[in-house]
């Protein structure tokens, strides 16, 4: 069965993936540094939406290497091919595919994935295949989101709205909110040894970060209509307090709490 994603795609999907990549770029350098991606490397970003990682993984193999962003989402794959035109890299190449039918076994040096794991109904098959794909001596890193970590203060009604229905409608669409702090479990059980586990949480009381919540609210809006999970004036009315709560200088949005996880094949396993 085809993946289906609760979050709006499309050219909206893309500019809110662009703001989410800025805010959480700072805790996925760090990953990237930690793991290691040298020069020469062939690097797979699995969900890789608008491409940002993707561009970077790109910046880090230099032009003897090669990067693979995959997506279901066609306008993403438009948008980021565009973007990689722009910027020079021709050593960029996005795929359309949907990942959970993706198998690519020993083909990677990194194989690399953000957020995508909390959508998917089977995510252990997902680390198994992407353990597969990674070459002996390559490594493998995920982020994903525990949505429990969300916070706000003070207290409001539209994020409150935003903390019951995201979990509930990710979950009539297979996935799970609470999936970051299960990935540890998870490499475990798809075989994957010796994870290494850093976890990592940001607040703001401003700027493009603090938005997150807000957009993700809009962008999951038709499907928690959709599900019933509430009405259009129940999603319309808590739209509105999240916005004006978004705009007080005088609040705070926490992100949720995100945990990156990541181990590397020993050079001679060639398992």
């Amino acid at each position: 069965m085809e993946q289906r994603y609760v979050i709006r795609g499309g050219q909206a999907g893309y500019d809110r993936l662009l703001v989410l990549a800025r805010a959480r770029w700072p805790d996925t350098s760090e990953l990237l540094g930690t793991v290691g991606v040298g020069s020469g490397a062939r690097c797979l970003d699995l969900g890789c939406g608008g491409g940002e990682v993707t561009f970077e993984l790109a910046r880090l193999a230099g032009p003897d290497g090669h990067v693979v962003g995959v997506d279901m989402d066609d306008v993403k794959l438009r948008l980021a091919r565009e973007a990689a035109r722009e910027r020079g890299l021709a050593n960029v190449e996005f795929r359309s595919g949907d990942v959970t039918s993706w198998d690519e076994p020993a083909s990677y040096d990194l194989v690399y994935c953000r957020f995508l794991l909390q959508h998917l109904s089977r995510p252990v098959d997902l680390l198994r295949r992407m353990w597969d794909a990674v070459r002996p001596g390559g490594a493998i890193a995920v982020e994903d989101a525990d949505f429990d970590g969300r916070f706000c203060e003070p207290p409001n009604d539209g994020f409150d709205f935003y903390l019951r229905t995201y979990p509930k409608v990710l979950e009539r669409y297979g996935g799970d909110a609470a999936a970051g702090r299960k990935l540890f479990r998870y490499f475990l059980e798809a075989g994957i040894p010796n994870p290494s586990l850093r976890l990592a949480q940001g607040a703001d009381t401003a700027g493009e970060g603090k938005t997150l919540a807000l957009t993700t609210l809009e962008a999951t809006a038709g499907a928690i209509i959709a599900e019933q999970i509430a009405s259009a004036d129940e999603v319309s009315s808590a739209l509105a307090s999240l916005a004006a709560f978004t705009d007080d200088p005088g609040t705070l949005v926490g992100d949720p709490r995100v945990f990156q996880l990541w181990s590397r094949r020993l050079a001679g396993d060639g398992a």
